[in-house]
């Protein structure tokens, strides 16, 4: 479930930031189940990399389309505080109440008064509801960092995916896609995965950069010399 929840990830994945409209959420996720889809992808060495991060990225929609179904919005979203609903009067007519002009007046004096104290009430509690939202969508999933890594790039894992272990210079192309998986872009000497990339010179890994909203499998977001 944590992994399903990790929507930073998804956003990535997406190229989209929090707070866009829905249909841009859906368009984007239509075009990368087109893209990971292993009919597309039959007959290369990436078949079940692709059918794991389809299955991933399947399992993170669908969380993600659950919390705007209970909460009326797409996770990470700002949250609009909504004005009470004014109480529908009746058409009935009611009984006049014989009116105390000594009570009338105390009453008339005190209304300030609780409309004052009932407003902060109100916005307190809006104020709350929205920082439960914002720590709920972002509350950390429980994986142990590597101490190598840079605590403020989040990893991105690969679940049901038999590859492990980490890029490092001078490694070959098969073994890069062993671990990293089909590129969204391949060029001559560079490898594209979103907003990361891989450079070769000569067949072996020579430099590469990881980005947070799409981080490789590395123990810094550059080589270290």
């Amino acid at each position: 479930m944590a992994h399903e929840t990790d929507f930073l990830d998804l956003y990535g994945k997406l190229r989209l930031e929090p707070g866009c409209s829905l249909d841009e959420f859906k368009q984007a996720y239509r075009r990368n189940v087109a893209l990971w889809h292993p009919d597309r992808r039959r007959g290369t060495r990436a078949d079940a990399i692709a059918a794991a991060r389809l299955q991933r990225l399947t399992a993170q929609y669908g969380a993600a389309m659950d919390f705007y179904r209970r909460h009326g919005r797409l996770p990470g979203a700002p949250v609009v505080a909504q004005a009470p609903v004014a109480e529908t009067v009746s058409a009935e007519p009611a009984a006049m109440p014989r009116i105390d002009p000594v009570a009338s007046a105390a009453s008339v004096a005190e209304a300030p008064a609780r409309a004052r104290r009932v407003a902060p009430r109100w916005w307190f509690g809006a104020v709350l509801l929205g920082i439960g939202a914002v720590v709920w969508s972002t509350w950390p999933d429980g994986r142990e960092s590597d101490p190598g890594e840079d605590p403020g790039s989040p990893v991105a894992t690969h679940p049901d995916a038999a590859p492990t272990g980490t890029l490092a210079l001078g490694m070959s192309p098969d073994e890069v896609l062993a671990i990293e998986g089909e590129p969204t872009r391949r060029g001559t000497d560079r490898w594209e995965y979103g907003p990361s990339w891989v450079r070769f010179e000569g067949d072996t890994v020579v430099d590469w950069h990881s980005s947070p909203l799409r981080a490789l499998r590395v123990g810094s977001s550059r080589p270290r010399p």
